[in-house]
């Protein structure tokens, strides 16, 4: 059965999704190594964005499958204030690697 939510602000995005669900299936060490690289890239064109957000990120709240993983969730909710091209770009660089 397809999911289907398009209630999650990354569902405008289907690679993205696509991206996510994979990144959640993959052992530990690999994941982190692949958010690592998009934390950089994220640091290297806009050097405040997850400083700018990390207020806005709840431990408490894990309803979604990156938030068991608090790095995972960092970065991932600070995509969510990010443009269309930095998305664009993580999302050529989550194909690559995926």
């Amino acid at each position: 059965m397809k999911e289907k939510y398009n209630n999650r602000w990354y569902d405008k995005y289907p690679d993205l999704a696509k991206s996510i669900k994979k990144l959640r299936g993959l052992k530990k060490h690999k994941r982190h190594e692949i958010i690592q690289s998009i934390s950089k890239l994220i640091t290297k064109r806009y050097p405040r964005l997850i400083d700018k957000y990390i207020m806005h990120y709840s431990i408490a709240d894990n309803r979604r499958c990156y938030d068991s993983d608090p790095y995972f969730s960092l970065v991932f909710n600070t995509l969510k204030y990010a443009n269309e091209d930095l998305i664009n770009d993580i999302i050529l660089y989550l194909k690559k690697k995926l």
